[in-house]
């Protein structure tokens, strides 16, 4: 059970044209090199977490300023009781946004959140470059390629978003995304920050220089799919 969620009170670029807070929640089944929130990874939960009934009490309070909220992690949906979550959400009348590497097709399509934004790591043969030792990198695959069809074709409003990474992804990778994600409401292309990374040495690696995100988002744009950038 989600005990315990890290709060942000309130965020302008979370949730998109909304006043948001951000939940997070503890653990996640990928472990990406640069994760700029390596407590959620892995290890006990954060201290500074809240308890559930809290976290309900404060946005019980907040509501009449609050826009929706989003659930972030690590990895929101390997929780067996999300639903109980986004349900109590819901039930304050809030909107609910969940950000999701995309690997629990069945629990997205069942919960059926009010935004989604997913996270497109590389190119699918690249996968494994965000994975734990030992994980099944093809099955894996599979089940974000179920995620990208449930999303483009459930009518559930969802942007699609890539943080560059040098040594994960690059301009050419693309050629293979935008194949699969023809049809996304929408994309997000972020640079890299090189700050609290999961392992140490992704700290040492630069950023792409702005150049690089506006070529790959013209790609994106080019292949008829709407899409921002936000620099690092």
């Amino acid at each position: 059970m989600i005990r315990r969620l890290g709060l942000v009170k309130t965020s302008l670029i979370d949730y998109p044209g909304k006043v948001s807070a951000v939940l997070f929640t503890p653990g996640c089944n990928f472990r990406c090199p640069y994760c700029h929130n390596p407590e959620l990874v892995q290890g006990p939960v954060p201290e500074d977490f809240i308890a559930f009934d809290e976290i309900l009490r404060f946005l019980e309070k907040r509501r009449p300023v609050l826009g929706g909220v989003v659930i972030t992690g690590g990895e929101p949906l390997l929780h067996r009781d999300i639903g109980d979550l986004l349900t109590a959400i819901r039930e304050l009348g809030l909107p609910v946004k969940i950000d999701t590497n995309g690997s629990f097709p069945d629990v997205l399509e069942n919960l059926r959140p009010d935004f989604v934004s997913m996270d497109i790591k590389t190119s699918f043969s690249n996968y494994p470059r965000v994975l734990a030792p030992g994980a099944k990198a093809e099955e894996l695959v599979e089940q974000i390629r179920r995620s990208l069809k449930i999303l483009i074709q459930s009518g559930i409003p969802h942007q699609l978003r890539t943080t560059m990474v040098p040594g994960i992804v690059d301009e050419k990778d693309f050629d293979d995304i935008i194949p699969e994600v023809q049809g996304a409401d929408s994309y997000l292309l972020s640079g890299y920050r090189n700050q609290r990374t999961l392992d140490s040495a992704w700290s040492d690696v630069d950023p792409y220089n702005p150049e690089v995100l506006e070529a790959v988002a013209q790609k994106l744009r080019s292949a008829g799919i709407p899409t921002k950038l936000r620099s690092n």
